[in-house]
């Protein structure tokens, strides 16, 4: 009797030893590794799994500052893993095998080529839980992701506002996640119509996307597991620019992170952004002031009604310099939506916001002016209802809070500017009471005050 429960035993472990050496041939599970393209390192953390159709991924990555970014056609043919990533820059193309709990192969992203390698992990920490939402702003239904912290809560709540142009939900995934694992109930959704929301966002004004901004709000704090008052927003750029009124449309969110929100003018905004694309302070004295002029002619157009037609004039006189770029036909909707915003003021919704404000820039921001921009916030804020308030700048760091590449020319990643975004989910955190312990390690800063 003995004999036989032994030889079940071993029979048992040798069918065990071969299945989990096949596991480790399988693609599916959380890869963790880096991409490696022209001697620079980028760390990377995929996630694999079966689907229906065959085989699905994502991936997240700390130095790009994405999580969640699909992968497209995931085609598994033992040893060999292929798949593909639709980005900005174009389609990417991977190629790798997988062998005994590793992962390694070839990338190309446009014309350049790279490598990568990854090992099985059954340590990386699971990512959030997510709820897909939908929800209204007036007639029009919004679609969106809430990244939801462990724990039962309740818990305090982050609404991510867009930045210009067609920009979906995936673009704040990264900052919802951060704030998600910090302890705060996240909620990222598509502008409208983009990705899964209605409605046409190049038709829309300000005025509709605050109010898609105070839905957010509304809908989020509706959720039973988000603490009730305790619901702020944050806004990058065209987002943090709109922030107050949003703000004043909400009622009294708990909190407001405005990055890179300009406190000028539209035009005057306008009119840095597209000078810096043309890099006037670098050209020629002759040149600068075609381009000068050349800005101008766009900017009254667009802000003043200027006729389309002394912009193309302008544009004719510079077509053959090398800085130059073809104008929007005058159909394009960079006309009507610059119409719709051109009279607004953030400044006069700052007066009237009072709650608790962080205002974060790069100090290199080449899109909007960023100590003319505090400067007048900071005015507005603090001589009206303003109650707490803090500014940080971020040394070196540019609009999108990255430090701009080595000198050289060599090719290396985004290299993200130190303390960001640690220094927006602490001081959230602070603000709504999170303990020390709850989100990623902090105490909270109590006390409402004015602080410049």
């Amino acid at each position: 009797m003995r004999s036989a429960i032994v030889a079940a035993v071993l029979c048992s472990a040798a069918m065990v030893v071969p299945m989990l050496a096949a596991e480790k041939d399988l693609p599916t599970g959380t890869w963790v590794g880096r991409w490696i393209r022209e001697g620079s390192a980028v760390d990377v953390t995929m996630r694999i799994s079966k689907s229906r159709q065959g085989y699905e991924g994502s991936f997240d990555s700390e130095g790009l500052r994405v999580a969640g970014i699909p992968m497209q056609k995931v085609i598994w043919a033992k040893p060999e893993l292929r798949w593909e990533v639709r980005s900005d820059s174009g389609l990417e193309t991977y190629r790798g095998q997988v062998r005994r709990g590793t992962l390694s192969g070839e990338f190309t992203q446009g014309e350049a080529r790279g490598r990568f390698s990854f090992l099985r992990s059954s340590r990386a920490s699971p990512p959030p839980k997510r709820e897909e939402i939908t929800f209204e702003s007036g007639e029009v239904v919004l679609a969106g992701t809430i990244f939801v912290p462990a724990g039962a809560g309740p818990h305090p709540g982050i609404v991510f506002l867009h930045g210009s142009g067609a920009e979906g939900r995936w673009a704040s995934n990264y900052l919802a996640l951060r704030f998600a694992r910090g302890g705060f109930a996240a909620l990222a959704f598509d502008k409208r119509g983009v990705g899964q929301s209605g409605g046409d966002w190049q038709t829309a004004g300000f005025d509709e996307l605050a109010s898609d901004a105070a839905a957010a709000v509304s809908a989020l704090s509706a959720k039973p597991y988000v603490a009730p008052g305790k619901v702020g927003i944050h806004g990058h750029s065209q987002g943090g620019t709109l922030a107050p009124l949003a703000a004043v449309r909400i009622g009294h969110p708990a909190f407001i992170i405005a990055s890179a929100g300009s406190g000028l003018s539209m035009r005057e905004t306008e009119t840095f952004s597209v000078e810096n694309s043309l890099g006037v302070n670098n050209l020629p004295p002759i040149e600068a002031e075609e381009a000068r002029a050349f800005v101008k002619a766009i900017t009254a157009t667009a802000f003043e009604g200027q006729p389309y037609e002394k912009a193309v004039e302008a544009w004719r006189n510079i077509q053959r310099r090398p800085w130059a770029f073809d104008l929007p036909s005058s159909s394009h909707s960079y006309w009507r939506f610059c119409g719709k915003i051109a009279g607004y003021d953030a400044t006069t919704y700052w007066r009237l916001v009072s709650a608790p404000t962080l205002l974060a820039y790069g100090e290199k921001d080449e899109r909007v002016p960023p100590r003319p921009s505090s400067a007048r916030i900071a005015e507005a804020y603090l001589n009206g209802s303003g109650t707490s308030f803090q500014l940080r700048f971020f040394p070196g760091a540019d609009h999108t809070f990255r430090l701009p590449p080595d000198p050289g020319g060599a090719f290396s990643w985004p290299r993200t500017a130190t303390g960001y975004p640690e220094a927006l989910i602490d001081w959230a955190a602070g603000v709504v009471g999170l303990a020390s312990g709850e989100g990623e390690g902090r105490k909270p800063s109590g006390g409402t005050h004015r602080q410049h």
